[in-house]
Order: C-alpha cells, then structure tokens, then sequence
C-alpha cells in the first residue's frame, strides 16, 4: 500500500468515532454537572451531539444595570421545537431585555421568559434529554445550569376517522402518533379526577414516552400492579410501535391468540376503562393497547352498544358462525371428500366426485394449493396501494379461480368453500383475532386429512384446552364463557342485553367497587 494510502486510511480512523466508544464518552459527559462557564457548556453539548445539523444555537448579549455584558444561549432543534414559541416567548423577551436586578437565570425565569413551561436544570444529562424532547435551552454565561422550556411543535396528523375499525353509527374520532393528544381525548370523554395517567419511559436509545391510563377507583389494584411491572421489566434499545410492546407484556408470547386488544378509536378505549381495563398509551402510534382481554371480546364490534339488542345479537350469531366457518370449513371438506363420504347425501356427493373427476391431487393438496393462493392474494391487495390492490383482488378472484377449474387443478366445489373460508375470516371484527383463525386453519387441514373428522376434533378440543389455560394479566382467556355465578354474566359472546341492564363493569376483573 503508498503512503498516501496508509495516510487517508490514518486520517480516517481518527475522523470517525466508533459508536461504542462515542457511547461511553455521552454516557459519562452526560452524569456530569454543568459549568458556569458558557464555552464549556456549549463545547460540552457539541461533543454529546456531535452531528446534529438540524440543533439551532444563537448567543444574545445581555446588558445588566450597570452596564456590563452578559452572554447568554438559546438552543433548539429545529423541527421539533415551536419556532413561534421560541421567537415570541424566548428570543424577543431576551433580546429587548432591560433589567432592573442582576441578570441571573431565576430572574430570566420569573421576569423575562414569557412560556408556560420553565424549569431550571443543573445536568447535562437532563438538558440533552430536554432538548432532545422538543425543549428549549436558555444557558447564561457565569451560571451552572439551564432553563428548559416547553416548546413542542412537531409536525403530526390532525385527529381524522378510524381507518381500521370503522364505524356505521358511532363517534368517528381517532387517536394520531401524538401522546398528549391521545390523553387529551380520553380527558375528554372521561372528565373524571379517578382517571390516572401514569408516566412510563421505555427504550434506552428511543426513551419512549408511555400512559399507563386506568381509573383508580375501579380498577383491580393487582392488574394495574402487574401492568407496571412488566413495563418497567421491559429492556429493549428502542420501542416504535404499541405492537412492539405486546410481546413483551403477554403472559404466553408463543401462543397464537392474542392476549392484549389493540385499537384507535377513543370511544372503545374510554369504554375499556370504565370496565375496569388498564390502557397503554405509546408515543409515535395512534393504537392503544387495551388490557386485560379475553376472546368473546374480539367477536365484538363497538358499533353493537350503539344498536338494538336483537338485530345486534343476530348479527354475533353470524360472526360465531363466521368464525367456526373460516376455521373448519376447508377442514370439513377435506375430511369428508376423503373419508366420510356417507356422511353427504347420494346426490350431493356424486356431484362432487363428478366435479372432482381429472383433478390430479388429493383433496388435501386441492385445499392446500387453493388457500396458499388466497393467502398470497390477500397480502398482495394490502401491500399494493389503494385502486391496485382491490384490482388485485378482483383479478385473483375472477380471473385466476376460474382458470384454475377450467385447467382440473382444482373443483369448482373446493373454490366455493376457499371463498366462502375468506368471507368468514374477513367477518371477525379484529385482525389479530383473524389472523390466529387463519393460522390454526393449516394444522387442522392436516389433522384433517390424516384422521379425518376424528382429526378435526382432536384438534378443537387442542385449541379449546389452549385457551381455557390461557390468562390475560390473571384474568381466564373465556372468562365471559364460564361465569362462577349468574350475578357476574356480563356481555356474551353472542347475547347483547338491552342498554338499560347491561352495565359497564366487568364482574370477572375482580375490580374495586366504584363510589358511584
């Protein structure tokens, strides 16, 4: 290798910091206190941020009484932090300051500065924090410490409808990426000093704001215990999404049901409180996590205590039957066509062999091909955007299903059940539950066309056992199946009561008696 080469890889090594290393340096600069020097402040800052383009520093001279200078320091990250806020309430009472006392920063905070948030800090640690959270740092020159003024004013989502979960009848505000605007929604819906909003960080690297939200006058002491414990047990480096911190707080992160409810509509989350349910709010995502929960309550839409009790319970009688349709109707058919062909009518079964005659594969493998298909169809619709994935689907639908009957890969018997299959999972109203249905499909499409209906059952009644073992926070996963007494049957999984009878608390919680 030349020298110059050995020079340039020299320079280099000493331009660019390791991270680990640069870790280390922040992690120490940041325990120590600050200066009263401004230089040494501000050096201090550049070392602990060293690339940050977007940190806005401007020093205004002061003048004191007696006519001596004082410099001082306004920072800010640019796109974080409210320009307006920073000029009207910070930058112009600094520049047009005529002090009557000592220029001191309890004087700039009490008499100067004109936001509404101020503290004074004594740490580095706490003032990059602030900074680093949209604040606004005031250092003055002969002062060991920092005003930190509240000044947000990130760009985000206006409060817009639920895109997932919409609603015929119903309120039709949405939670956005916005912590505080999400707890200003539940403030609005529940005005009720019970209702507490406990403060959680989460992340080493990201600092995740989170509210842990339940009212203290009716929720289960222990559940909301528990709730906090798990959180401050949480160790990951960052946590971007509510969906992220599921597995960390489930009680059987390797079971296919989901344990903790998800949800962007306000009016849901302030109705899962008054049950007597802990809410997790996550700063950077518009879904709340609900919980404890148990599975009738995926069956159940928000919608249906905005509707008469009997057309609302027709309608859970369909989502049930949807339910068992798209998890054993591919089964059924695999099942009988292979082993229990008594079981059909003569007429109906002599069709269905007709149909299937020419078709090279079993009935296992017909089903096995067909659902895989719909599988990739229904992933295609949703990561394509709008007009082209519903063309996508009308295209799997029409085009490539009737292909496939006319070349004998499958029955045209198999496609009406594979259709119907989609239709029933598309029914549940939550997508988490679906998607376990859709999971247990396979395992017993295989049960089934190994034992036949004896597969079938051996398989339920697995599934069954599952979830009768299976605990959300404490609380039994078919909990509204298996009322102990008939004072503690609440909202079944199929019969709505009426509005008047049909009360908000959740006898199953073992939550507080409410005052009220």
């Amino acid at each position: 290798m030349s020298l110059l080469g050995k020079l340039l890889i020299r320079s280099a090594t000493r331009t660019l910091p390791d991270s680990s290393e640069s870790s280390a340096d922040f992690q120490s600069i940041a325990e120590d206190p600050l200066s009263s020097s401004l230089d040494s402040n501000l050096t201090a800052i550049r070392q602990a941020i060293p690339y940050a383009s977007d940190l806005i520093l401007r020093e205004i001279p002061l003048r004191g009484p007696d006519g001596s200078e004082t410099r001082a320091a306004v920072l800010y990250i640019d796109g974080l932090a409210e320009k307006d806020i920073v000029h009207q309430c910070v930058t112009l009472p600094l520049v047009r300051l005529e002090p009557a006392g000592q220029v001191t920063l309890p004087y700039l905070q009490n008499h100067v500065i004109t936001a509404s948030g101020i503290k004074l800090v004594p740490s580095l640690r706490e003032i990059l924090r602030g900074l680093l959270y949209s604040n606004t740092l005031v250092l003055l020159d002969g002062a060991a410490g920092c005003l930190l003024i509240t000044s947000e004013g990130w760009e985000h989502r206006t409060i817009s409808n639920p895109t997932t979960e919409p609603l015929i009848r119903g309120p039709q505000d949405a939670f956005n990426e916005v912590l505080r605007t999400n707890t200003a929604l539940l403030r609005r819906k529940i005005k009720d000093p019970h209702l507490d909003l406990f403060p959680v960080q989460i992340g080493s690297r990201t600092q995740t704001d989170c509210v842990v939200a339940y009212l203290r006058d009716i929720a289960n002491p222990h559940i909301v215990e528990e709730v906090k414990r798990r959180l401050a047990a949480v160790t990951t480096e960052g946590i971007l999404d509510s969906g992220q911190l599921e597995d960390f707080l489930e009680d059987a992160p390797f079971s296919p049901f989901p344990q903790i409810a998800s949800t962007e509509r306000a009016d849901k989350t302030a109705a899962a409180l008054l049950e007597g349910k802990v809410v997790v709010l996550v700063d950077g995502t518009p879904f709340a996590l609900i919980m404890p929960v148990t599975f009738p309550e995926f069956l159940l839409a928000t919608e249906d205590y905005n509707l008469n009790y009997l057309a609302v319970t027709m309608v859970r009688g369909v989502r049930l039957f949807a339910m068992l349709m798209a998890l054993l109707l591919p089964s059924l058919y695999i099942a009988i066509s292979s082993f229990h062909q008594e079981m059909l009518p003569t007429q109906l079964m002599l069709a269905i062999a007709s149909n299937r005659s020419g078709i090279p594969f079993p009935a296992f493998f017909e089903a096995l091909i067909m659902e895989i298909s719909l599988e990739l169809l229904r992933e295609a619709s949703l990561r394509l955007p709008g007009s082209m994935g519903q063309t996508i689907g009308i295209v799997g639908a029409l085009v490539i299903g009737q292909a496939a009957v006319q070349a004998n890969i499958v029955g045209p018997v198999l496609t009406i059940i594979v259709s119907f299959t989609a239709i029933g999972s598309f029914v549940i109203p939550n997508f988490n539950a679906a998607l376990a249905i859709r999971l247990l499909r396979f395992p017993i499409m295989v049960l089934a066309a190994v034992f036949g209906i004896f597969g079938i059952v051996f398989g339920t009644g697995c599934i069954l056992i599952h979830m009768i073992h299976l605990r959300s926070f404490g609380v039994s996963y078919l909990a509204p199946l298996t009322p102990q007494t008939l004072g503690l049957v609440d909202d079944s999984i199929v019969f709505k009561k009426p509005t008047p009878f049909n009360h908000y608390h959740l006898g199953f919680l073992g939550r507080k008696k409410s005052k009220t």
